[in-house]
This record gives C-alpha cells, sequence and structure tokens, in this order.
C-alpha cells in the first residue's frame, strides 16, 4: 500500500514539475546594461520585474544603458537600439524601453507597437517624473525599478480601442491586438501535454489502487456504515450557515476614466515610436 502511494505522490509531482518547464521559456527579461551601471543583486531585482511584467502582458519592457549615444539624441539612440536588437513582442513589435546615459547625463523613453497607445503622452510624463530624482541621485537601479513598477498599473489598466490611431505624420498605424506571439504557443502546447502526461499516469496508479479495494462494497444507505448502538444524538437544534447576498455594480464615473493623447515620429528605420527624452 505504502508503494502504491508513493507512486501516486511521484507521478504528481511529476506533472507538477513540468509546469514551471513549460513557462520558463516564455520569461524574456530584457537589460542591456552596457555602461555597467548596475551590480549583480540589482540586476537580478531588475530582470525579475521585468519578465514578470513582460510574461503577464506579452509585450517587451527593457532598459538599456549606454556611454556614449553615438552622435544621435538620446530618443533617436533609444529608437534604434529599440528597433536594431528586435525588441518587442508580436506583428507589432510591441514593447517599451529606458534609456539611461550617466556620462551624458540624459534619458529616454522609447514605445512602439500597441505600448505607443498604452503609453499616453501623460502616462510618460507621469513615469518620467518618478523616476527623474533617481537618476539625480546616481541612483540607476532605482530608477529602472521605479520605471518598471509605472509601467505595471499603465498595462494592466490599458483597454485597447477599435480601430487606428493618428500620429503627427501621415502614416495610419493598424492594430489587431494579437498578444500571442509563437513561443507562447510553443510553451502551451508543452503545457498542455506536461499536464496530460501526469494526469494519465495519475489515473493509472489510481486505477491500480482501486483494483487493489476489492474487499471495499458500496452500502446502500449512509446508517450501513454505522456500527449499531455506536451513535445516539442527544441534541436536535437547525444551524443557520449562511446566506445569499446580491450586488449590483456601481456605474463608473467618466471623470476616472484613463485617456489622453499619444504623439509620435518616425525613427531611423522607418518604424513608428512613441516616447520622451530629457537630461538630469
Amino acid at each position: 500500500m505504502k508503494k502504491k502511494l508513493l507512486s501516486f505522490i511521484l507521478a504528481f509531482l511529476l506533472c507538477v514539475s513540468l509546469v514551471p518547464a513549460a513557462l520558463a521559456d516564455s520569461d524574456k527579461s530584457i537589460v542591456y546594461d552596457q555602461e555597467g551601471l548596475f551590480d549583480e543583486f540589482d540586476t537580478e531585482i531588475i530582470n525579475g520585474k521585468l519578465a514578470e511584467l513582460n510574461r503577464i502582458y506579452s509585450v517587451d519592457v527593457a532598459v538599456v544603458t549606454t556611454f556614449s549615444l553615438d552622435g544621435k539624441t538620446a530618443e533617436e539612440y533609444a529608437d534604434d537600439f529599440y528597433d536594431e536588437n528586435d525588441i518587442g513582442q508580436g506583428e507589432n513589435k510591441d514593447g517599451i524601453l529606458l534609456l539611461i546615459s550617466e556620462n551624458e547625463r540624459v534619458w529616454a523613453i522609447s514605445t512602439s507597437g500597441s505600448c505607443i497607445d498604452v503609453f499616453t503622452d501623460d502616462d510618460l510624463d507621469y513615469i518620467a517624473g518618478n523616476l527623474l530624482p533617481y537618476l539625480s541621485d546616481e541612483d540607476w537601479s532605482g530608477a529602472a525599478i521605479s520605471f518598471a513598477d509605472d509601467c505595471g498599473p499603465c498595462l494592466s489598466a490599458y483597454e485597447p480601442d477599435e480601430g487606428n490611431y493618428s500620429d503627427d505624420t501621415d502614416d495610419d498605424y493598424d492594430y489587431d491586438y494579437d498578444y500571442t506571439p509563437s513561443v507562447m504557443y510553443f510553451n502551451s502546447v508543452w503545457l498542455i501535454g506536461s499536464l496530460l502526461v501526469g494526469l494519465i499516469v495519475a489515473l493509472i496508479v489510481t486505477l491500480s489502487l482501486k483494483r487493489g479495494m476489492k474487499s471495499v462494497r458500496m452500502k446502500s444507505s449512509a446508517a450501513d456504515y454505522l456500527r449499531a448502538g455506536s451513535f445516539t444524538p442527544g441534541r436536535r437544534e437547525d444551524l443557520f450557515l449562511y446566506h445569499t447576498v446580491s450586488m449590483t455594480a456601481k456605474p463608473k464615473d467618466d471623470d476616472n476614466d484613463r485617456g489622453g493623447f499619444s504623439s509620435t515620429h518616425v525613427s531611423s528605420s522607418g518604424s513608428t515610436h512613441g516616447g520622451r527624452s530629457g537630461s538630469f
């Protein structure tokens, strides 16, 4: 009996252990610390926060540091780095990038794909206002963590509208909001397959245990399971166990709805980006 119980436990653990392996490849953390501003501990924390955002919202949230802008403005460098390093998920390259240069004393945020609409100009001003004190104090990891923490609420609160958005150029960017990259499809198939294998193994073990319980017979009445004279109720009463509550949602206040405009520009590669930049 102990061997059969151990087999069941092992089968269950096999099923559960395959789940993290199936999901691991979907976490895409992006930290390009070219200037060496983060130590190992800070990098691990920042990576963890970015990986969680990337996994939940299927976008790339990246942090980049650089010693030199190569003669470009902060905005140009951030946009080009985004395009040239294949940052962004899905067909529209959805994502947002924070650039920090200690040497040049500048910063920039670049958005792409659906994240142009997700992060409005007001949102970017808010994010920049929170990270600038950290940059002024040369707390580089604090700035990166502040950036990651502020990206989460914007991504979670955004509800895409149907249609296109207009920018300062003559181009119209069509969004289909497809947040399902191919790697997620592969991992979903792997996850389902892993669960099925675990369930099949558990079912086989369970059936084996059931066949070994031939001495057990189902009773037709609950009273059949009681030994005669072993149970005599001395008191009877009705107990109120629970009640039902009906709740009606209050109408939302339109004044609190998120909204705003997202200004855009075109990078040297011809891609449309939104964003902000400045110095510290």
